[in-house]
This record gives structure tokens, C-alpha cells and sequence, in this order.
């Protein structure tokens, strides 16, 4: 069973000619959210810039992970982009002791019907040894439609659409929900099993403290969590911006998170992080 709060966590690439992957950043961030309490883990999602990362180094990270073994569960995002190269990574991942594939639908011909997506779906759905989540991200990705995951056996969705009706129905099918947006989380957690969250690279214990606190019904006090988060949203710029997200986590745990790869562009030199997160009452490394 999926639940908790997953971490939708950023990946560092060098600032050099070739942007390599620094696979030492890398784990050192996933050990710091192990310490600050986080269910597991998701890589190379939207804000990982998995359409950035190679098959290659993506298997090379999660072996790394497994390896480190630090009581995370590990949930990759395959954000492949094609059907050949999506069934030749879930290859991959089938030995791995994954917590499951959060398998993003192909996103270069919009809008898809349910009819075309279900073929794709059901080669996914048979190659996967591991539990599938369907990653439901309309604004960059097509529209994974309600009848697909509620009548295939999915393990259920990310829904970061916003749309709470969407949850609603899939939820009334029998299959899970993991969020994978910060709006309003005290409202939508008690209905959904968890959420997949950017912000929790940069604020881990704000996001677990209002999953335990909503579980426990205090929500006055997941309240008062949430709106240092909502802050945080407000200063990040919305739902899409790894740069500046990782200038924020590096401030607050003083791991190089380094730059983007092209044709994302860094964040302005400008830009002061550690003040940022001082206003914000978030204390910095």
C-alpha cells in the first residue's frame, strides 16, 4: 500500500560543458530527506526533469538508491515518451525492489483518447512486475481519462491536475491516490492516500507534519503548517520551476544541488535563497 508523503525530488546536474549527473548530491539529498521523516521517494518526475535524463543514468541512480538502502520506498517516474523505450526500462526496473513505476502517458500527441491510450496502457500494465500509477499531469502531459484507471488494473494515480472530482472517481473504484500538488493539501488529504510532493525537497517535515496532523485530525495545526507552505509555493512560482527549487534546497541543507540541463535555463545570480527561506521563518543550513 502506497500512503504517505513521497518527495518528487530534484535531480543536480554539475554546471559543466556537459551538465553531468552528480550522482553524489544526488544520494546525499535522499539521505537528508530519509532524516526529516518522508515515506519514499520519486525520481525523475516533472520538477526531476526526468525528459532531461537518460535510461542510463536514471538505472544508475536508482541502483545507487537501492544499494544506499535507507528505508525509503523508491517510486521512478518513466517519462520516456515512446512505447519501445517505455517497455525497455520497465525491463530494467522489474529487478528492483521498487515500491512501484509512476508511468507517464505519452505526451507529444495531444489531445489522446481513451482508445488509443488503453493499447499503450495495457503493454505497460503487462511489462511492469512492479505496482503502476498512472501520472496524470494534463498541463504537460495528455489527459489520463477516469474510465482507463478505474477499469484496468492499475495501482491507482498522481493526480496533479487540482481536480479533486477526478480523485473522487477513481477513489470510488477501488484505487489510490497519491497528490501531486500542494494546493490545499489539509482539504484533499483525507481523500487520497498520500501526496507526491516537490516542496518537500525543501521543507520535508512541513509536508509530513501535515499528512500525521490531517491522519490525526488536528487540522488547525496542519492549518498553520500549510500556510508556511502555501508561502514557500508562492516564492517557488508555481508548479514548474527546478531551478529556483533547487537554489531553495541547497540553502536549507547545504548539499549542491547545481544547475539545469538545457533548454531549462539557471536561476539569475541574483537570486539570494538563503534570505528567501529566512523570511519565510525556514531556517537555512
Amino acid at each position: 500500500m502506497l500512503e504517505g508523503v513521497y518527495v518528487a525530488n530534484l535531480t543536480p546536474f554539475r554546471d559543466d560543458p556537459d551538465r553531468t549527473l552528480d550522482l553524489d548530491a544526488y544520494r546525499r539529498h535522499v539521505a537528508w530527506l530519509a532524516e526529516h521523516g518522508v515515506t519514499g521517494v520519486v525520481p525523475f518526475g516533472t520538477n526531476g526533469e526526468g525528459p532531461s535524463v537518460s535510461a542510463g543514468e536514471k538505472c544508475q541512480v536508482l541502483q545507487a538508491l537501492v544499494r544506499d538502502d535507507l528505508g525509503l520506498e523508491i517510486v521512478p517516474a518513466v517519462t520516456q515518451g515512446n512505447l519501445p523505450d517505455t517497455l525497455a526500462l520497465l525491463e530494467r526496473l522489474n529487478d528492483l525492489p521498487l515500491g512501484g513505476v509512476l508511468v507517464l502517458p505519452p505526451y507529444y500527441y495531444r489531445p489522446a483518447d481513451a482508445d488509443g491510450l488503453r493499447p499503450w496502457f495495457e503493454a505497460v500494465l503487462e511489462a511492469s512486475r512492479h505496482p503502476v500509477l498512472a501520472y496524470h499531469i494534463p498541463m504537460f502531459a495528455v489527459h489520463v481519462p477516469t474510465e482507463l484507471v478505474c477499469s484496468m488494473p492499475f495501482w491507482g494515480v498522481k493526480n496533479s491536475s487540482g481536480d479533486l472530482s477526478y480523485s473522487a472517481r477513481v477513489r470510488a473504484a477501488g484505487k489510490g491516490v497519491l497528490l501531486g500538488t500542494e494546493e490545499d493539501l489539509v482539504g484533499q488529504l483525507p481523500d487520497a492516500e498520500g501526496a507526491i510532493s516537490v516542496l518537500a525537497n525543501i521543507v520535508p517535515e512541513h509536508l509530513v507534519g501535515i499528512y500525521e496532523r490531517v491522519r490525526a485530525g488536528d487540522v488547525e495545526g496542519a492549518r498553520a503548517l500549510e500556510a508556511q507552505v502555501q508561502q514557500l509555493r508562492a516564492l517557488a512560482g508555481g508548479s514548474f520551476a527546478p531551478g529556483l527549487l533547487k537554489q531553495l534546497t541547497e540553502a536549507r541543507n547545504g548539499i549542491p544541488m547545481g544547475t539545469v540541463r538545457p533548454p531549462l535555463t539557471p536561476v539569475p545570480a541574483t537570486f539570494d535563497a538563503r534570505s528567501a527561506l529566512h523570511d519565510l521563518a525556514v531556517a537555512p543550513a
